[in-house]
């Protein structure tokens, strides 16, 4: 599989794009801080996932969730087919909007920022902009947590003014499964004094 193809499954196999979804805004408390302000991620973090992907065989996603910035944030770390492809979110609430908004970060050379609507616990609609991604650059994606324990998520893309499915994962919890980083030559060498 080429390069481009692995960096977009990587951005929907995070950031999940699908028809808008009709579900009602899950309420989240106005005035939380720390983790209760996140209790729409809650089934999410301290877990770790491992996707099949529904476009093409043999493409799988680990995903890691956990708090970050001392509960402040979420950090989701992820990587396809053991570290081809990786990249790292953070989702922080916006104090001023109240929205759930994120930074993705890929060893693709790309970036994407978006939010993240909460429709219930473990379940979201996702909108991004991908920057720095030749031929890619909006996202729509849904991701529900189902009551048999699947996580399944589903990507779309604007082409041509439409919005067009792209696929997705299937993920199960997995405790065993771990990201991949693809390691940098010298990345992480400190120098000077």
């Amino acid at each position: 599989m080429n390069r481009p193809m692995i960096a977009i499954l990587g951005v929907l196999a995070l950031f999940w794009t699908g028809a808008p979804a009709t579900a009602q805004v899950a309420p989240v408390p106005e005035a939380a801080t720390g983790p209760a302000a996140y209790a729409p991620f809650e089934p999410m973090i301290g877990r770790s996932w491992r996707g099949t992907g529904t476009a093409g065989a043999g493409v799988e996603d680990i995903q890691r969730w956990d708090w970050a910035i001392g509960g402040h944030a979420v950090r989701v770390v992820h990587s396809v087919n053991g570290g081809a492809y990786a990249g790292e979110t953070l989702i922080f609430r916006d104090r001023d909007s109240g929205d759930f908004i994120f930074h993705y970060f890929t060893t693709g050379g790309f970036h994407t920022t978006g939010t993240m609507t909460p429709t219930g616990p473990g379940t979201f609609e996702v909108e991004e902009t991908v920057h720095g991604a030749e031929g890619i650059e909006k996202l729509r994606s849904t991701a529900a947590l189902g009551a048999d324990g699947v996580y399944r998520v589903r990507s779309s893309t604007e082409r041509d003014g439409r919005w067009v499915e792209v696929g997705g994962f299937d993920y199960q919890e997995d405790p065993s499964a771990a990201p991949v980083m693809p390691a940098v030559e010298g990345a992480g060498t400190v120098t000077g004094g």
